[in-house]
């Protein structure tokens, strides 16, 4: 029972403490009408703080890429032969019809020349089968005559009738086999000029993958064929970018982009856009989708080279001379922490959107805090493109505003009507400029030393915060 008691004494000494200090706090001296007992104010928190700037702003979309020649052949074989002669090597410069490598061509003369007889013999053939035919007419109409004249029975007609039909068959016989081998003629003769082959455009030999002496064979469905060496056209290169899924809806053909090397990546190269593939693929192993952009460079670099590996920045937005502020100013709060006024405001402009309570309430809306006079002012804004260091302020700002940038854990600190002051680093700046707007001096209050009186003692800062028991007499 004596615990209780105990309890319930100190639960009214400190609600008696409470009112008393209260009740002080209303009392007044009478010599300067100050509270007896001054409570601390609150603390101004420091802020850095910049006005936005008129500037270009690009709005980039990032992405790696292949360099390669936007005109680039594989010289294949379309025969099965040993290489005999290869005049050229990687890096050399050859022009259209320039000799790349030649085929032992000894088996397909031979057989030239196998065809060439064979198709002597059946004009032969069908000189004997035509000679034939005409014999055969004559017996039969030979035949018909005397049948007239009743001078033979019908089964010797029928028999001459057989011989001529037959003789018949065997001259489109002859024909058809001369039709025949002159096409076998022709595919020999095309197998034996494909045992030269020629580079069929102008460029440079990029790569030689097989060597003299080694057997090409052709390709099948299900086996390629032997590619004997590339042939690169460089005055003219491309890119091939992996755009992110992210990105990909805003890229299009002809936007200007800059492709940044590998082998000197401080170097801007100029391209475009050519095109965005439709479908997006996967690589193994990985859930990230991209979209293969094919990029033109532009001019003729001769560092851009084919197989380099590259970046691309792609300027997918541009506005020019735009109200910009660092993108560090712009805050995301959760809709139930802003004013009232913010959040209809907020409404209003969302009001086409179809959007459930449940995730109204779990909204972040992009805000900004300004300087006014001494106090943080939260604005409403409308973002436009941005870049890694400014964004674009569309609605909700002037030129004449102080925009708080940070540091961030001020920013995260700080509420619509808090307290603020400047850093030193943002007073150099902006101190000129806030003095025309009578934003004052923020500066130290001094004090007397040496027996200085209270009247020679710098004036206090205007934002400085004082708490003393006494109410802050010195």
């Amino acid at each position: 029972m004596s615990g209780i008691m105990k309890g319930i004494v100190t639960l009214v000494l400190l609600v008696g403490i409470s009112a008393g200090l209260f009740a002080l706090g209303k009392v007044k001296r009478a010599d300067d009408k100050k509270p007896l007992i001054h409570v601390a104010e609150e603390v101004a928190l420091t802020v850095d703080a910049a006005k936005p700037e008129r500037s270009d702003i690009i709005r980039l979309v990032q992405a790696p890429g292949d360099v390669e020649a936007v005109l680039e052949v594989e010289i294949s074989s379309e025969i099965v032969a040993k290489i005999e002669e290869m005049p050229v090597e990687e890096g050399d410069v050859v022009k259209a019809g320039d000799l790349l490598c030649r085929l032992d061509d000894a088996p397909l003369v031979a057989a030239v020349e196998s065809a060439e007889a064979r198709i002597a013999q059946l004009e032969a053939g069908k000189v004997q089968a035509e000679v034939d035919l005409e014999k055969a007419l004559r017996d039969c109409a030979r035949q018909q005559e005397l049948s007239e004249r009743d001078l033979t029975n019908p089964l010797e007609l029928a028999e001459y009738l057989t011989t001529m039909k037959k003789a018949q068959a065997m001259v489109e016989v002859r024909r058809q086999e001369l039709v025949e081998s002159h096409a076998q003629m022709k595919r020999l003769t095309e197998d034996l000029k494909r045992t030269v082959i020629e580079s069929p455009i102008d460029g440079v030999v990029s790569k030689i993958n097989a060597k003299q002496g080694e057997v090409v064979v052709t390709g099948t469905m299900n086996n390629p064929g032997t590619v004997i060496m590339s042939i690169s056209d460089l005055s003219r290169m491309q890119v091939k970018a992996r755009v992110d899924e992210v990105d990909v809806p805003r890229v299009r053909a002809e936007q200007p982009a800059r492709v940044y090397l590998q082998s000197d990546s401080n170097k801007a190269v100029a391209a475009k856009v050519v095109r965005v593939a439709t479908k997006g693929t996967k690589a193994v192993g990985r859930d990230v989708v991209t979209f293969e952009t094919l990029l033109e460079v532009l001019g003729n670099d001769p560092s851009v080279m084919p197989g380099m590996s590259a970046n691309v920045e792609i300027e997918v937005a541009r506005r020019d001379q735009a109200i910009t502020v660092p993108v560090e100013a712009v805050v995301h709060r959760l809709r139930k922490e802003l004013p009232e006024g913010i959040v209809k405001a907020y409404d209003a402009k969302q009001s086409e959107m179809d959007v459930s309570e449940r995730a109204r309430q779990a909204q972040y809306i992009k805000v900004l805090y300004v300087k006014k006079e001494l106090k943080a002012e939260i604005r409403l804004i409308e973002p436009g493109i941005a870049d890694t260091r400014r964004v674009e302020i569309a609605d909700g700002l002037g030129m004449d505003d102080v925009v708080i940038t940070g540091p961030y854990r001020s920013l995260d600190q700080l509420k619509d009507g808090r307290s603020v002051q400047l850093s030193d680093a943002s007073k150099k700046i902006l101190e000129p400029e806030a003095g025309k707007t009578g934003d004052a001096a923020n500066v130290e209050t001094k004090t007397a030393e040496g027996g200085k009186k209270a009247g020679d003692a710098d004036p206090p800062a205007a934002d400085q915060k004082v708490a003393s028991a006494d109410g802050g007499k010195p």
